[in-house]
């Protein structure tokens, strides 16, 4: 009766090498997660950084390793060794800087509540290459009166997920908890204000920021009060102003006023990315940019001395798509249901959406939107009363409820607008 029970098992082997000292991770925990982040098994790598795993369940998997406090992901099947890339870590990373910073703001429908995503695309070009990874990661400054609805990241050639926003001891200052791995790491936070027509904005930036820009509504108002913004060519619905070479701590000064919609295309939404092939699939591939792209209304920026420069590789404009890039996309996690209850031991600390599972087994972000909205809707619908349900079991705290409520409410909101 046993034999079957035997051939069932697998055995998952592989190398974690530390590749900010090029020598094996000796000693690093690996823990073997199924769906639904569900934990496995785990063990402990050798001097030459080998270890192996038996898993008590069929596959597909995704490997855990972690290194001074950061996680690392690599999807795993019996039979193959994987090898996962790891990095040091340290609090402050030199060569950890904001390449964009791209603020979007548009009221409801109403014009009483002023609606922002900030969307942040972040540069960790160390040498030799670390993380940078604390207690404070990753700082934001929010504006005064921000009710944060939801924070997403995605790492290099990782999966978008819901992430916790730490306040900081200092007014207004925030800490997104993700790591910065050496590459490309997108942030996005949304929020809102409350808005009577018009509204003063002070707003600093907490590290080295390449450029900042503030997108409107063509309906709306800008005005440039430290009169150092530069308009940059826009479409018909939306204005576009940047600035550049922001230094740590330094403050821009704006207003806004009036009401106003950004254009569908401008925000980004799930379905044209989908449809278009754009990134934010859930295994983080990247298509090649279209006219109507989330972001084109951008057009060519202004360099300093006020010439045209090409839209490059270095400012990816297709992640600037505004709310719901991130968010739509973290969607694509939410569509693999877990096989098995999740452990009550994973905690929010481990900065992942409660029902992620491996890229190969999620469905794509661009299936999802574009061609199964009612699906996307049921899904989102069945994973709030499973939250629920997990909050009354006590699997869940009450920082990973909220969190999570906040972050799937925030989809199934707009997957009801696209919708109408």
């Amino acid at each position: 009766m046993l034999l079957p029970v035997a051939a069932l098992a697998a055995t998952i082997t592989g190398t974690v090498t530390n590749r900010t000292t090029g020598r094996p991770a000796a000693g690093s925990k690996v823990t073997l997660l199924q769906q639904g982040m569900t934990e496995l098994a785990s063990g402990t790598t050798d001097a030459k950084g080998n270890f192996s795993i038996a898993a008590p369940a069929a596959g597909p998997y995704l490997l855990r390793v972690m290194q001074d406090g950061a996680s690392y992901y690599e999807a795993a099947t019996e039979g193959t060794p994987v090898n996962v890339d790891v990095y040091s870590a340290g609090a402050q990373v030199v060569g950890v800087t904001t390449e964009v910073l791209m603020l979007r703001a548009q009221t409801d429908p109403s014009g009483a509540v002023l609606n922002v995503t900030e969307d942040f695309v972040v540069k960790n070009a160390s040498k030799p290459a670390m993380t940078q990874f604390s207690k404070a990661p990753f700082n934001v400054y929010l504006p005064e009166g921000a009710v944060v609805e939801a924070t997403a990241a995605k790492g290099p050639n990782g999966m978008p997920t819901a992430e916790e926003l730490k306040p900081q001891s200092e007014k207004g200052l925030y800490s997104v908890m993700f790591p910065i791995k050496p590459g490309e790491t997108q942030i996005e936070i949304a929020y809102h204000i409350p808005y009577t027509g018009n509204l003063k904005v002070n707003l600093k930036v907490a590290g080295q920021t390449d450029m900042f820009a503030v997108s409107l509504p063509k309906a709306m108002k800008f005005d440039p009060t430290d009169g150092k913004f530069i308009p940059a060519t826009g479409d018909a619905a939306a204005a576009t102003y940047l600035q550049r070479d922001l230094k740590p701590g330094q403050a821009v000064a704006f207003g806004i006023e009036g009401a106003g919609q950004l254009p569908r295309d401008a925000q980004g939404s799930g379905s044209d990315q989908g449809g278009q092939g754009q990134p934010g699939a859930a295994d983080g591939s990247a298509g090649a940019p279209v006219d109507n792209a989330p972001g084109k209304g951008l057009g060519n920026p202004l360099d300093p001395n006020g010439t045209r420069e090409p839209v490059s590789t270095k400012y990816k404009w297709w992640i600037l798509g505004g709310l719901g890039l991130l968010l739509v996309a973290a969607a694509g996690v939410l569509l693999k249901k877990p096989a098995v209850a999740p452990l009550a031991g994973v905690t929010a600390s481990e900065n992942v959406v409660r029902p992620a599972s491996v890229a190969a087994s999620s469905l794509p972000v661009a299936q999802t939107a574009g061609g199964h909205q009612a699906q996307l809707m049921q899904v989102l619908k069945e994973e709030l009363f499973g939250l629920e349900t997990d909050r009354l079991q006590g699997h869940v705290s009450e920082a990973e409820y909220a969190q999570n409520k906040a972050a799937i409410e925030l989809i199934l909101r707009r997957a009801l607008q696209r919708g109408a």
